[in-house]
């Protein structure tokens, strides 16, 4: 049911999209019932708003495209027909396959910040210190925003 409804998600947003200036952040964030604002928070802070951004990290992981999407996510990502490739070349599919990710989160954690922080680290207990450092810094981001855009933010649990 999830391949269906990434295929189904990325597919819609490039049929509905039309539009050459439509925000890409406010389609996808819609289907995924988020605040684009989160996930633009999200952009900034992986890769400031890169979409060809490339890190390699310390476990031989890399994160790529603006949203910072982990290569431990790359075969289940196969299954959707997201390569690494789409992720660098095709801003859309990098930020609905991110939002993707953080609403499952959310879906099995809740809606708190916690759950936010284990997109950068994932659920494991041994990195509740690092998820509350990148959660706090995707947080004061997700905050300026909403300041800068005249938006009240959308409430998480702490």
């Amino acid at each position: 049911m999830q391949v269906n409804f990434l295929r189904k998600t990325i597919a819609c947003l490039f049929l509905v999209s039309g539009a050459a200036h439509a925000d890409p952040f406010n389609e996808v964030a819609s289907r995924f019932h988020l605040d684009p604002l989160l996930l633009k928070a999200i952009a900034a802070k992986e890769s400031k708003n890169e979409n060809s951004a490339v890190n390699t990290n310390t476990n031989q992981t890399e994160d790529v495209c603006m949203m910072g999407i982990n290569s431990s996510h790359y075969a289940q990502l196969r299954r959707f027909g997201i390569t690494r490739t789409r992720l660098l070349s095709e801003p859309k599919v990098c930020i609905a396959t991110g939002a993707y990710i953080l609403n499952n989160f959310f879906e099995h954690y809740g809606r708190s910040w916690d759950s936010l922080g284990m997109y950068n680290t994932g659920p494991n207990p041994k990195l509740k210190s690092l998820r509350a450092s990148y959660a706090a810094s995707v947080r004061e981001i997700y905050l300026r925003l909403t300041k800068e855009s005249g938006t009240e933010p959308h409430p998480f649990s702490d």
